[in-house]
């Protein structure tokens, strides 16, 4: 029996850090005694049809990188509490719940690891996330065959409707011929 349509998804992460002197002053009053985080995810996705032995691609849309900055108190970062705060914010990006999971521990352990070898000087520093994630559907045979007769169908009725007038103005004509 023929598949219908699966999925790939792929995930890659680059975690570094990087200085910090970007914060206004304000801002670094606020953050004081605070890990910063960037996180860069990069969104691509693809579907191909798979069927009969061809492959082709049918879309592909890569998003533009969005961004956005999580803070986590120091005295989170030795309670676990990481996690769950880089956790929410890929989730407000709507992000995949497979890259949260695969991400999260990743992110927050580099943080953790950063502030136990920087002690207070990690407030001079940024961690910065950067997440590919590249979603491909699939279509296969069956799902193909079942959207081939969906079209099919689509175009019956389609050609019906569109001969239906003519046939009208046909039978027309013929009645006003008969008349005169």
């Amino acid at each position: 029996m023929a598949e219908m349509a699966s999925s790939k998804l792929g995930c890659s992460l680059k975690i570094y850090e990087a200085k910090a002197n970007y914060l206004s002053s304000a801002a670094a009053v606020t953050l004081a005694g605070s890990a910063v985080i960037q996180i860069r995810i990069n969104l691509r996705y693809q579907l191909f049809v798979q069927a009969y032995g061809i492959e082709f691609l049918v879309e592909e849309i890569i998003t533009p990188e969005f961004v956005t900055r999580a803070v986590v108190p120091l005295d989170f970062l030795l309670s676990g509490l990481s996690v769950m705060i880089v956790s929410d914010a890929l989730a407000n990006l709507k992000v995949d719940a497979r890259v949260i999971d695969y991400s999260s521990p990743r992110i927050a352990n580099f943080i953790v690891n950063m502030a136990k070898f920087r002690g207070i000087s990690v407030l001079d520093f940024i961690t910065v996330a950067e997440v590919l994630t590249n979603k491909i559907d699939y279509i296969r045979e069956e799902e193909f065959d079942r959207i081939s007769r969906t079209l099919n169908l689509e175009n019956v009725h389609s050609s019906i409707d569109n001969s239906l007038p003519v046939m009208q103005n046909v039978k027309s004509e013929n009645q006003s011929s008969l008349i005169k």
